[in-house]
């Protein structure tokens, strides 16, 4: 029999709408990808009979629980003394964890509390999991045939114990010899409802094949998983399966498993030996943010250049005054002067620019809040197009960099 699982996630600030459970999903989403079924995930308070009971009504469902949050030194981190409560286990002194707490304080240059030491008290019996990054220890506790794994809920150091320690674990633990695999499509540039309408002619889901939407704004991910007997018939049906999805979203895929559109932009630029200088007026920084938080981004990376204001367009990117004062800061033609300016500047291969009005007010009839004008210039060609974005000013702004990212990734892909 294969594995299926259950998430507890704990914590007053979930439960009272403080804090989004981001533990919850990212664990949902990586236990899918492995296929591991998740049955239930479930968020309750620091409250020890409220854990006891998420326990409890687990146990009797599925044989994996993988439980966050409440580790920590603080008062209201109780889940280990619920949880060895509800187990009938005792608290011990782990020395192994002790010491991680001692050398990480050290580190740091401050002594150890009582309060921290308190972390290093875990229910008898338990196995340890090493945080690389934090002071909170987790662990393993094999109870009734069941698997419970606790977890902190930092969600940095949880998602590296994760990748680090649970799933190989899970792994080993595996009743069945299925052989999982899965992909995940980056697909920007159409709609959900869309994306399911071109794949309505694909044969209905089987068992052993799943193809699962999965929204993250402005993006959607299309998760494909599938499952064999063997390692080979996997690989092999894996590709199948992503070929056939391809061939209905090809182009709107511009990644695959997690890849963002800024590294998928600064491998083609890369790869082009090309380089970029942006001007941004309305995303404030945004696309320049995403560029450089790709490591290496400064061997294509040359100049960002945030000019809000009509002064700074005139004054940095050589914007005329005549332009703006007759088509206005958010046109195509200062769109265009903006994109030339910047290249000019920085003397790259490709300049790129935004103008926009992301709201909530500045709109007008003729040029309504979400109006943007994004251009693209090699030196030779000027690429430029207006857009009307709804949404928020945040989700405008991201809109924005999104698109014009996706405008410099179609214009590297025509020249490669």
């Amino acid at each position: 029999m294969d594995l299926r699982a259950e998430i507890i996630t704990i914590g007053n600030e979930l439960i009272s709408g403080v804090q989004i459970d981001t533990n919850g999903s990212f664990l949902a989403e990586r236990l899918q990808s492995r296929g591991i079924p998740v049955q239930r995930l479930v968020s309750v308070g620091d409250d020890a009979s409220s854990v006891a009971q998420a326990l409890r009504e687990s146990m009797k469902r599925t044989e994996v629980i993988l439980v966050t949050g409440g580790l920590g030194p603080t008062s209201d981190d109780i889940t280990t003394e619920a949880a060895a409560r509800f187990l009938g286990r005792t608290l011990q002194l782990y020395q192994e964890a002790l010491k991680h707490i001692k050398n990480l304080m050290c580190s740091l240059g401050v002594e150890m509390t009582d309060a921290q030491k308190k972390q290093a008290y875990i229910p008898e019996g338990a196995e340890l999991i090493p945080n690389p990054i934090g002071s909170a220890y987790g662990y393993l506790i094999k109870e009734a045939n069941r698997l419970l794994f606790f977890l902190p809920g930092v969600p940095r150091e949880m998602e590296a114990m994760v990748e680090g320690t649970i799933f190989p674990r899970l792994e080993k633990e595996r009743k069945g010899r299925l052989h999982y695999r899965a992909r995940t499509l980056m697909v920007f540039g159409i709609t959900e409802s869309r994306a399911d309408e071109l794949l309505k002619d694909l044969p209905p889901q089987h068992e052993d094949v799943q193809i699962s939407f999965l929204p993250h704004f402005p993006e959607i991910e299309i998760r494909i998983t599938v499952h064999s007997s063997s390692s080979q018939e996997a690989d092999e049906k894996l590709l199948y399966w992503e070929k056939e999805t391809g061939k209905r979203l090809d182009p709107y895929i511009f990644g695959v498993d997690g890849k963002t559109m800024e590294e998928v932009v600064g491998k083609l630029l890369r790869e082009a030996n090309a380089t970029i200088a942006v001007a941004e007026s309305c995303t404030g920084g945004l696309i320049g943010h995403r560029l450089t938080n790709v490591p290496g981004s400064s061997d294509y990376v040359d100049q960002i250049v945030v000019t809000y204001s009509n002064k700074a367009k005139v004054d940095l990117l050589n914007v005329p005054e005549d332009i703006i004062t007759a088509h206005g800061a958010v046109s195509e033609p200062t769109a265009q002067f903006m994109a030339q300016g910047v290249k000019n500047l920085a003397g790259t291969t490709i300049g790129l620019s935004t103008t926009g009005i992301a709201g909530p007010g500045g709109g007008s009839p003729d040029k309504p809040v979400g109006t943007v004008f994004i251009s693209l210039t090699d030196g030779n060609e000027t690429w430029t197009k207006s857009y009307h974005f709804s949404g928020d000013r945040l989700q405008i702004k991201q809109l924005t960099s999104q698109v014009a990212l996706n405008r410099v990734r179609k214009y590297l892909l025509q020249k490669i």
